[in-house]
């Protein structure tokens, strides 16, 4: 599930920009859309929305100030049935969509084919190498591009499971500039955070609202062997998660195996009706106040999904285990 996630936002740039005014441009073609339609620039980093332009005889452009040299932004049209991820420069670019879908447009001017090919091996048979080797991939490519931006993205991303300690190694490798991005600084905000608990540290204890409105705290609902889980009803690599936790759920609950499920929703009448669909008979509990919630912010969360798997004496065992190695760990601590 997390492979979707993470190709989905691995479009890369370098960040080597100089002290320069910015002088990006998207010159773009399409080839199905119609005139009058808007596309925007929706910033996946600090969120909202940076700029907009209109299509007409299925062209467009952009000439838009970036707040910052370097940006990981979404181009969607306004009812987003049509997106592609892109790490802005500020330079001319382009994007060339008139004879392939749109998310496969060839975009020019900001990314080096070589990383993008770097980049498809350190994911490749993702479903079938290990976590170690896996981890000695993405290592291996934020030490060899510490100049490129999507080396932040990717450090961002396995913070959680690298500790503090390892990815404030590996945030010393990139330059300046990286370090003072929008992602840099998200970075170093988790490496500042001091209560986020580490494996082999004890959970933090929280207390949230349930669907009906009562207040519980997350200590009075763990069992022998609790997974804690990060999710939202909006989230589609959630939802097919929570597929492989049903039958997970249904095999180990007897022997002493708890769920318990924090949304990112801000929506309540969506958390409960996803509830109730998808048929999760777990805990659940929310703040509704999407990745501002306290409880993503002291856990580190910075996507969905993820977990924290916790023994019986409350300890961090695991963090964002896959279905296969989570099954195994589950197994062990049920013993």
């Amino acid at each position: 599930m997390r492979l979707s996630f993470l190709l989905f936002g691995l479009v890369l740039g370098l960040f080597s920009g100089t002290a320069q005014e910015p002088s990006f441009s998207l010159t773009g073609k399409t080839n199905d859309i119609k005139d009058g339609s808007w596309l925007y620039f929706r910033d996946l980093v600090n969120g909202g929305t940076l700029d907009s332009a209109k299509v007409q005889n299925n062209s467009f452009k952009f000439d838009t100030k970036l707040p910052e040299p370097r940006m990981w932004v979404m181009l969607h049209t306004k009812d987003r049935s049509k997106f592609k991820e892109l790490w802005l420069q500020d330079k001319p670019m382009r994007f060339d969509a008139s004879i392939t879908d749109f998310q496969d447009a060839e975009v020019t001017g900001s990314i080096p084919q070589e990383l993008v090919d770097e980049i498809k091996t350190v994911y490749e048979d993702y479903d079938k190498i290990s976590e170690a080797e896996l981890r000695k991939r993405q290592k291996e490519f934020i030490k060899n591009n510490p100049n490129a931006l999507i080396s932040a993205r990717m450090l961002y991303e396995v913070s959680g499971k690298w500790g503090q300690e390892t990815t404030a190694h590996y945030f010393d490798l990139f330059p300046e500039e990286i370090q003072e991005s929008a992602l840099g600084k998200r970075i170093l905000s988790i490496l500042n955070n001091d209560n986020i608990p580490q494996p082999g540290e004890k959970y933090v204890d929280f207390e949230l609202s349930t669907p009906t409105g009562e207040t519980r705290k997350f200590s009075a609902l763990t069992g022998k062997v609790t997974l804690l889980q990060f999710w939202a009803s909006t989230c589609e690599p959630s939802k097919m998660q929570n597929r492989e936790l049903k039958k997970l759920y249904r095999k180990y609950k007897s022997d002493g195996l708890e769920i318990v499920a924090v949304s990112r929703d801000t929506s309540q009448t969506d958390w409960i009706k996803s509830i109730e669909k998808d048929n999760l008979k777990w805990q659940h509990l929310s703040a509704l106040e999407g990745w501002e919630g306290p409880v993503f912010t002291n856990y580190g969360i910075k996507r969905t999904p993820s977990n924290y798997l916790i023994n019986t004496n409350g300890r961090v065992v695991g963090v964002n285990l896959r279905e296969k190695e989570l099954e195994e760990n589950i197994k062990k601590l049920l013993k």
